[in-house]
C-alpha cells in the first residue's frame, strides 16, 4: 500500500472550503472549527484519516498552514480562491483547482511531521466527544 495518498478526493475539496468559510479568508482556526463549519455546509463529517490525508495533501502544495494550533490558508491558496469564489458549485470548483496541483510523495513527510504535533487525532477525539459524529 502506497504511504500517501496522492489523489485529489471531493473530501479534500470539502475540507479545504471548510477552512476557507471558518477562517474567512484570515487569521487560523481551530481544527474543531473547521469540522463544524463542513457538518454547516452540507452535513459532511469527516473521518480521522480523511481529515489528516486532506490536510497532508492541501500543506504539501503550501494551501494550508499550521500555526499555534490553528489552520490557517496561504496566501497562495487566497490568490487561486479568488478567480472561483463565489461560483455556482464552489465545491467543483475547489475540486477542479485542486486537481490541477500535483502531489508528490516526497512533499508530504513535512507535512506528515507537522500534523503528528499539532495532535490532531486528540483534537479531532475531543470533537467528536463534544458534537458526536
Amino acid at each position: 500500500m502506497p504511504k500517501y495518498n496522492l489523489t485529489w478526493q471531493e473530501t479534500d475539496a470539502q475540507l479545504l472550503e471548510a477552512i476557507l468559510l471558518a477562517t474567512g479568508g484570515e487569521g487560523g482556526v481551530p481544527v474543531q472549527e473547521v469540522l463544524l463549519m463542513a457538518d454547516a455546509v452540507d452535513g459532511t463529517v469527516l473521518s480521522l484519516q480523511e481529515l489528516e490525508q486532506g490536510l497532508e495533501k492541501l500543506m504539501s502544495i503550501a494551501y494550508v498552514n499550521v500555526q499555534k494550533n490553528k489552520l490557517l490558508p496561504t496566501t497562495s491558496l487566497l490568490q487561486d480562491y479568488r478567480e472561483i469564489e463565489g461560483t455556482p458549485d464552489e465545491q467543483t470548483a475547489l475540486l477542479q483547482l485542486l486537481q490541477t496541483k500535483a502531489l508528490k510523495a516526497e512533499e508530504m513527510d513535512a507535512p506528515k511531521i507537522l500534523i503528528k504535533k499539532y495532535k490532531l487525532k486528540s483534537q479531532y477525539e475531543a470533537y467528536q466527544e463534544q458534537f458526536g459524529g
